[in-house]
């Protein structure tokens, strides 16, 4: 039974409803993005015709606050994924399929089963620990910048 669903090439169907929610979340952060970018252009507009008049110190410790923020708010969204990573990995671990029956997908993917789901759900916990890593060193830097300003 196993080979024959290998062979007949079995998929795990997408969820259209989850398809539209990530097109809507995709298109939502250009938009948020775009704003940033505008905000920023403005930003750094204000700073470059008020540096000569204001204390440096003061823009050096908001900079660095600024900036101190932006890694907790990095560190803290990479956590989340790792975590979601690693979710994943135990739940194909577990069924020792890929994708896992449970999860939502937003296009049809072809199923891996035993010795093939096996390798990705290593390459899965691998990817999980590097990057609840880097999140761990965004969020000690986030402090730091914080504590040095």
């Amino acid at each position: 039974q196993m080979s024959e669903q290998r062979q007949n090439g079995e998929y795990h169907r997408a969820d259209p409803v989850y398809r539209r929610q990530m097109q809507i979340f995709l298109a939502l952060t250009i938009v948020v993005g775009i704003g940033a970018l505008v905000a920023l252009q403005f930003w750094l507009r204000k700073i470059g015709s008020a540096a000569g008049h204001g204390d440096p110190f003061a823009y050096a410790t908001w900079l660095n606050r600024l900036l101190g923020g932006l890694c907790l708010i990095l560190g803290v969204t990479a956590a989340g994924f790792a975590q979601w990573m690693y979710r994943i990995a135990m739940a194909s671990k577990a069924e020792r399929r890929w994708p896992p029956s449970s999860m939502r997908t937003s296009a049809d993917i072809r199923i891996r089963y035993l010795t093939s789901a096996d390798s990705l759900v290593a390459q899965l916990r691998a990817s999980a620990f590097a990057i609840g890593l880097l999140a761990l060193l965004l969020v000690a830097w986030a402090i730091w910048l914080f504590w040095t300003s």
